[in-house]
């Protein structure tokens, strides 16, 4: 739960530090068209579908529009970017939590096989001890027939906690993998955003540097 709250904050950090981004390169970019009479609309361009977080960030910086040394994002396509990444994030915990209720139905059920073999076993040394016949609900039988029953069903006990096992040493596999998934997207998260803080970084001195150059020049 925490980790989707960091993801959360994180997604609306740098969904914000795109949205204000790009309001300021709209706010120059329309006092330049005041001087520029040959300035032509821009038309919504085609967004790139079915691709990683990384390829749409990778697509976003490739096609956006530049305005001197900056990048023009579209604010539609920063929208299904953020989409695009909180469906990412909610399919991986949404798996996440499907492994963890089905490990947690496996192992109760293993639980329950479990004690129920150990009553079975019981029984069946209480059963041993007795001498001649033997009496199973009601019935009367010997012992090599009420042993060979008796084995049957703690084989077939056996075969099913061994077939359990199996289920969930698998969904503790899904498990790991959907662990590393995470790690990977996290890490991949972090990269961008630190890409993008260097970007941001850049972009703020670059405007001073402006700044300071007309303050010169107006002097």
């Amino acid at each position: 739960m925490n980790t989707t709250k960091i993801f959360s904050t994180l997604i609306l950090f740098i969904f914000l530090s795109f949205a204000a981004f790009a309001q300021t390169n709209d706010t120059e970019q329309t006092q330049t068209q005041k001087t520029e009479s040959t300035q032509s609309a821009v038309k919504p361009r085609a967004y790139i579908k079915d691709a990683s977080i990384k390829e749409q960030f990778e697509f976003m910086m490739d096609k956006s529009s530049r305005w001197k040394s900056y990048k023009v994002i579209e604010i539609a396509w920063l929208n299904k970017f953020e989409s695009g990444f909180v469906d990412s994030l909610n399919a991986i915990r949404n798996d996440y939590l499907s492994a963890r209720k089905l490990v947690a139905d496996r192992d109760k059920t293993i639980k329950s096989l479990e004690l129920e073999l150990k009553e079975k076993k019981d029984a069946l040394t209480t059963i041993q001890n007795e001498k001649d016949s033997m009496s199973l609900l009601g019935i009367q039988m010997s012992k090599a027939s009420y042993n060979l029953f008796i084995w049957s069903l703690v084989g077939g006990l056996l075969v099913l906690t061994g077939f359990f096992f199996l289920l969930f040493k698998r969904s503790n596999s899904v498990t790991k993998e959907t662990h590393i998934r995470l790690e990977e997207v996290r890490e991949e998260f972090d990269t961008h955003r630190k890409n993008a803080l260097v970007r941001e970084q850049k972009l703020a001195r670059k405007l001073q540097d402006e700044i300071n150059k007309n303050r010169n020049l107006g002097m």
